[in-house]
């Protein structure tokens, strides 16, 4: 049986292995150091509570942080930093070598275990990235966003094919047809309830992020924009991953929502409504 390490040996291990080590510019003469560490892909409300459970381990209240901007000493807090707000996230974890020294064996358990538990949601979240990309091959590049209620999501963003011969004005076209005439979500969600398992059918994991109030620049390429919830991106991988007939039609699926968005909501519309009714009541 592995013997634990203890848990001061274990935080030290932790802090060296997954983050930057770094002297604050202010701190330089000093030689106090920062542990950086970088949250990416994790489950943002499930850090927020961690985050909060280490800051009320060492007592790390409002009136602390206050004190701290009067006098301008943050060695012994915590600072937390979202390169994209105000829209939810969290980016980087910032832990003063100072404090790391001065916490108790328990304060050093927690912070141990919290810190843990942030890495394990982010190594799932790149994990599923990871699968995600294969799924779409090289047609989407995927990075991570939040929702509202702190929710990991899926930003995808397709890309042109190599062998893409449209012109601007025809991508433009199509682009603006898939997001205001038709909706592409709804007719991804659709094409894939008859492959997902009893428990899923009828829930929609895709949703569309339209841009189309921005001004588009001419010139400028004209992208499919999806988002993937965290619990559908779960689902679908551990489909394609165990059915590899399933990963097939899912793949085919995917990509022909980066590549012909319009045909596919066309396709979806058509089967819905008719285009043109005839006299007698046919269709």
């Amino acid at each position: 049986m592995k013997k634990e390490s203890p848990p001061k040996e274990a935080l030290s291990d932790f802090l060296a292995s997954r983050c930057e080590v770094k002297t604050a510019a202010t701190d330089a003469p000093s030689g106090k150091k920062l542990y950086l560490f970088p949250t990416q892909d994790c489950v943002l409300f499930m850090a927020e509570a961690y985050i909060q459970g280490m800051r009320n381990a060492i007592g790390q209240t409002e009136e602390v942080m206050i004190e701290a901007k009067k006098s301008g000493d943050f060695s012994k807090v915590l600072m937390v930093y979202n390169w994209s707000a105000p829209d939810p996230g969290m980016d980087m974890v910032q832990i003063p070598e100072i404090l790391v020294k001065g916490l108790t064996k328990d304060q050093m358990s927690v912070f141990l275990r919290n810190l843990q538990r942030i890495q394990k949601d982010i190594d799932e979240g790149r994990a599923l990235k990871t699968a995600l990309l294969k799924l779409f091959g090289d047609k989407a590049v995927i990075s991570t966003c939040y929702a509202l209620d702190g929710e990991r999501q899926f930003f995808i963003t397709g890309t042109l094919s190599p062998a893409d011969r449209r012109g601007y004005a025809e991508r433009y076209a199509e682009h603006a047809a898939t997001n205001i005439l038709f909706d592409l979500p709804k007719a991804l969600n659709a094409s894939l309830q008859a492959w997902l398992p009893e428990y899923a059918k009828g829930r929609h994991f895709m949703e569309g992020r339209s841009n189309f109030h921005k001004k588009l620049r001419y010139g400028a390429e004209a992208h499919t924009e999806l988002l993937l919830s965290d619990e559908g991106a779960k689902i679908l991988t551990e489909l394609a991953k165990e059915h590899a007939e399933i990963r097939t039609e899912i793949k085919k699926l995917f990509q022909q929502a980066m590549l012909d968005p319009f045909g596919m909501s066309l396709k979806y519309y058509l089967g819905k409504h008719a285009l043109i009714k005839l006299p007698g009541g046919e269709s």
